[in-house]
């Protein structure tokens, strides 16, 4: 099954679009220049492959959640994780989805191919980044040259996260993590990168706790946050219609462009939008999602480290509440936070 699965990758990787070269009728056939050797639409990853194939041998097609605790379980680190399911033969199926992937991501992609009987599971995944264990204790950071300002979220058993500095710029960092931070740590690598700063990688250091679903159905956004603020000691804040209106104005930009980010448009990130709305701030924050429901988006923000710690902090005062969605039915949700917001001078 395993050799089958790597022809089918092989097969994908050999997908690609080129010109036709210009012929010259004059100059004889071995004065002309070789043909460039095809350009693969993602690299083979030995670790996605075996997430595609236990996704192949479901009854199910899962959920984002299941489908990214399936993919740090195998030891992949990349982020975002994407999953196709189809049958033998939808070839130009699979293609168009991998260059769909390639026009949103802002960084390489990585893939793995596998099947089961009729069923073919193909999964990407975005590698701007790595988290590459050094022993027990010890993780190498680094990021690829289109990223900057690399830093790790570390979530504890407790659920409190500590944010820990990367140094060593393009040959990355090598950092200790402290045996009385407790185990499982949940790592994230966060960086900028073209579309402002995201986690780049996620890795688990200790035993990795079991997946709880996440339950079906609507959520208000503003129950939510109030209920995570308060979990945190941290404030009550106002819902704010002119922070409101700017999130659904950047919910619905995320959805149209298929793009998670901050920095989407030339108005550059979320202060700098505020700006443009004549809104200005002591502080600004926010925290963008994308998944099948509003609930599924929310548990995302809340289960992320360094997106938790922003919709946490007890310096804002007021938030706003953003959702849309894409033409596939995904929900896209923004919460734009700021600190004591006025209009500007």
């Amino acid at each position: 099954m395993l050799r089958k699965s790597i022809l089918l990758l092989a097969s994908l990787l050999a997908l690609h679009t080129t010109a036709d070269a210009d012929q010259n009728d004059q100059a004889p056939p071995e004065a002309q220049a070789a043909p460039a050797p095809p350009k693969p639409l993602c690299t083979r990853s030995e670790k996605l492959e075996e997430v595609a194939q236990i996704l192949a041998d479901l009854q199910h097609i899962p959920p984002s959640s299941e489908l990214v605790q399936t993919a740090r379980e195998q030891g992949v680190d990349a982020n975002p994780v994407y999953a196709k399911f189809g049958v033998g033969g939808e070839v130009a199926s699979f293609k168009a989805w991998v260059e769909d992937l390639i026009e949103t991501a802002d960084a390489p992609l990585i893939c793995g191919r596998a099947s089961s009987g009729e069923r073919v599971v193909l999964v990407a995944a975005v590698r701007a980044g790595a988290l590459t264990p050094e022993g027990t204790n010890r993780l190498h950071a680094e990021v690829i040259e289109d990223f900057r300002d690399p830093y790790l979220m570390v979530r504890d058993p407790d659920g409190a996260s500590r944010r820990v500095a990367v140094d060593g710029e393009a040959y990355g960092s090598t950092i200790t993590l402290p045996v009385e931070w407790g185990r499982p740590l949940f790592v994230q690598l966060v960086a900028t990168g073209p579309n402002g700063p995201r986690p780049v990688a996620e890795r688990w250091i200790g035993k990795i706790p079991q997946h709880t679903p996440v339950q079906g159905g609507s959520q208000s956004p503003e129950a939510w946050l109030m209920q995570v603020r308060r979990s945190t000691g941290a404030r009550t804040v106002r819902t704010n219609r002119l922070l409101s209106k700017e999130a659904t104005s950047h919910a619905q930009h995320v959805c149209d462009s298929g793009k998670l980010g901050h920095e989407l448009d030339p108005d550059g990130d979320p202060e700098a939008r505020l700006l443009k709305r004549g809104i200005q701030a002591r502080v600004v924050g926010e925290a963008v999602a994308r998944a099948r429901t509003m609930r599924e988006a929310l548990h995302a923000i809340e289960d992320s480290p360094s997106h938790r710690m922003t919709v946490t902090d007890p310096r804002f005062t007021d938030a706003g509440f953003g959702e849309a969605k894409d033409d596939k039915g995904r929900t896209c949700a923004v919460i734009l936070l700021a600190s004591w917001p006025r209009k500007a001078p």
